[in-house]
């Protein structure tokens, strides 16, 4: 992308009536042609953008003359490959978007076309990291993402950024993936408190537990309950904050 590159074109003698309607060009635009002999003709060959195309020449036809009127013979040029194609991201997948404490995901970016200078530095994973990538035909990339300890963060994505480029040196696009959420920190209890702590016969007291955050498969069986007897423990509504009614042993 960006490139130009020069034309020569060279012929036996001085040639009258040559002009860039006698010249096609594959995938490509050129300047005028100028000449300072009739001779050695030049013109700048600007690529046509996007293109990819390994196969391309450019042909001379028979429409130009000598100076002395004698029709030319048609010319061909070797071989040319255009690449004015930049790379793209085709999708950055997570196989696991909701990681918990201890889980990891697979991690995989598909390009549009063969990538190279791509490594994990042009890769952000937030509230996380990534084993080094790997990939057999430098199309598809995987590693493995290990979320960061101890972190909630329900808003995360992994974006790759712009500074790889593809085999033939075209700059890269930026990507990213979908949303993923990463959830490795423990709940833990907040308090335990005692309406009334202390308790005669007949008395009974409200048992208030408190989590650091909803919990679930919360139930008494969780408790080890001393001198006493509880209800069923009762989410008040938002799984933080449960509520038992205890009842002391008797004598």
């Amino acid at each position: 992308v960006g490139d130009t590159a020069t034309l020569t074109i060279v012929f036996s003698e001085a040639v009258a009536a040559f002009a860039n309607a006698d010249v096609t060009i594959q995938n490509g635009a050129i300047t005028t042609l100028a000449s300072s002999d009739s001779i050695t003709w030049t013109a700048t060959l600007t690529p046509t953008a996007d293109t990819e195309d390994a196969v391309n020449v450019f042909s001379i036809a028979t429409s130009y003359t000598d100076t002395a009127g004698n029709a030319g013979a048609a010319g061909t040029s070797a071989n040319y490959i255009v690449e004015t194609q930049a790379p793209s991201v085709s999708s950055i997948t997570m196989a696991d978007t909701t990681l918990l404490e201890g889980e990891t995901s697979l991690l995989t970016i598909v390009f549009s076309e063969a990538v190279a200078a791509f490594a994990n530095e042009d890769v952000t994973a937030p509230s996380g990291a990534i084993t080094t990538l790997a990939s057999s035909d430098s199309i598809t990339w995987t590693a493995t993402l290990t979320p960061t300890a101890d972190t909630e963060d329900t808003s995360n994505v992994v974006s790759v950024a712009t500074s790889y480029t593809d085999t033939a040196g075209n700059a890269g696009g930026a990507g990213t993936s979908a949303n993923y959420e990463v959830e490795t920190q423990a709940p833990s209890v907040s308090s335990i408190t005692f309406a009334d702590t202390t308790l005669t016969t007949g008395q009974t007291s409200l048992v208030t537990i408190v989590f650091s955050e909803a919990v679930s498969a919360f139930a008494n069986g969780d408790l080890t309950i001393v001198s006493g007897t509880m209800t069923n423990v009762a989410d008040s509504g938002d799984a933080i904050t449960w509520t038992s009614t205890y009842t002391p042993t008797a004598d």
